[in-house]
Formats: structure tokens, C-alpha cells, sequence
């Protein structure tokens, strides 16, 4: 087997949890946003831009979808995955509660894919 179908396995693995998730049904942008603020928490919305090469009023929609606010009927809107503290001009942005149970699941499945992959291959030669 050789590296590309380890890839192709794990890429496999990665978005059939992103695309069947029972409670998100994100888009591949706010997947986006949510990881990398998973894995770097407390990036301020300029450095996501920045990082992300996605235009700040995109990234804002997509914070504001993957955070929580109140319409103007009082009814919550957005997922509660993040949340945006001022941090002078920018605002940082960390995981809620809800995030970190997200990213524990999305991790969890990484074990299980590698796991996998390991089981079956265990005393082959993977890479050609």
C-alpha cells in the first residue's frame, strides 16, 4: 500500500465525519474556521483572516454562524461552537463547551481511523 492510500483512507475517514456529523451540518468553510480555532485557540479574527486567506467579511459571517447570537425575534441563531472575546481592537476567538465535545469526537475519530490503518497493516510494508 503506499502513502497515497493512506491518504486517500484517512481523508476518507475525516469527511465522512464532517459530512454525516448527526448534530453539525456544517459547510467546509466553517469546518474550516472550527479547526483552526480548535487547534489554535485564541487566534484573533485578523490572524485568522490572514492564516485562512479568506476575506474578513466571509470569516465574519462564518464566526457569527459558528458562534451563538439572538435574531431580532429573540430566537437563538448558530451553532454555540465558539466564542469571540475582545482583545482591544480584534477579538479572540475560543471554544465553547459545545466546541470542545465537537473537537473530542473529531479527534476520536482520527484514533480510530489510525487504528484501523495500523490493524491493517500491522507487519507489512506500508509505504512502496
Amino acid at each position: 500500500m503506499s502513502s497515497s492510500d493512506l491518504v486517500k483512507m484517512r481523508t476518507r475517514g475525516i469527511l465522512s465525519f464532517l459530512t454525516a456529523h448527526p448534530t453539525y451540518q456544517l459547510s467546509s468553510r466553517e469546518w474550516l474556521v472550527f479547526l483552526t480555532v480548535a487547534m489554535d485557540e485564541g487566534l484573533t479574527t485578523p490572524e485568522l483572516v490572514e492564516q485562512l486567506q479568506m476575506p474578513q467579511q466571509t470569516l465574519s459571517r462564518k464566526i457569527r454562524s459558528l458562534g451563538q447570537t439572538v435574531d431580532a425575534s429573540g430566537e437563538f441563531q448558530g451553532y454555540n461552537l465558539i466564542r469571540i472575546v475582545p482583545k482591544g481592537k480584534a477579538h479572540s476567538i475560543y471554544l465553547t463547551d459545545e466546541g470542545r465535545a465537537l473537537w473530542q469526537d473529531f479527534s476520536e475519530m482520527h484514533d480510530k481511523v489510525d487504528q484501523v490503518i495500523i490493524d491493517q497493516f500491522r507487519g507489512e510494508k506500508v509505504f512502496n
